[in-house]
């Protein structure tokens, strides 16, 4: 194991961990508060999106899923099947579907929703307060579909992580 493998795991695990930290955090502890922030809560949406925070995630996860790719076929020795069938081969390669599964829900469900969310906004301060309630229902719905989403997101991750962290020890 040269200095390029012990760079690539770092890239890899602190790059999860902001990932994982980053989606679990805002699913469970600042989603809440935005929904619960009522009117309000949508400065902070926008705000997030402003920071493009959810692009960034997803770069973040697509370098983690990346880097832990080439980790895997270094471990591995080049995805030899033998390895596969190992307990440490199959913590990681359980905890990489799971990454994988989260960032595809994430990038095909959670990014368009929020990209729906951002535009019914815009038209919500377009509008007068008779057309406001048409949007505001259309906002709880697609509000609905990415807490559920987001949700299971996070959770796949959580046990991407739980898997990843014990497969050594199996």
């Amino acid at each position: 194991m040269g200095g390029g493998f012990i760079v690539l795991r770092l890239v890899h695990v602190t790059l999860g961990v902001f990932w994982a930290g980053g989606v679990l955090f805002m699913n469970f502890i600042v989603g809440p508060a935005i929904a619960a922030s009522g009117p309000e809560g949508m400065k902070v949406m926008g705000e997030l999106n402003r920071r493009r925070y959810f692009d960034i995630m997803l770069t973040v996860g697509l370098v983690t899923i990346l880097s832990g790719l080439d980790l895997m076929r270094r471990d591995s020795g080049g995805f030899a099947a033998a390895w596969f069938h190992s307990s440490t081969g199959i913590g990681l390669s359980t905890g990489m579907v799971f990454a994988v599964i989260a960032w595809i829900l994430a990038f095909f469900t959670i990014r368009p929703t929020l990209k729906r969310m951002a535009g019914i906004g815009a038209r919500m301060a377009q509008a007068g307060p008779d057309g406001q309630g048409a949007l505001m229902a259309e906002m709880l719905q697609a509000r609905g579909r990415l807490i559920a989403f987001g949700g299971v997101g996070a959770l796949f991750l959580l046990v991407a992580v739980m898997a990843m962290a014990t497969a050594r020890y199996l």
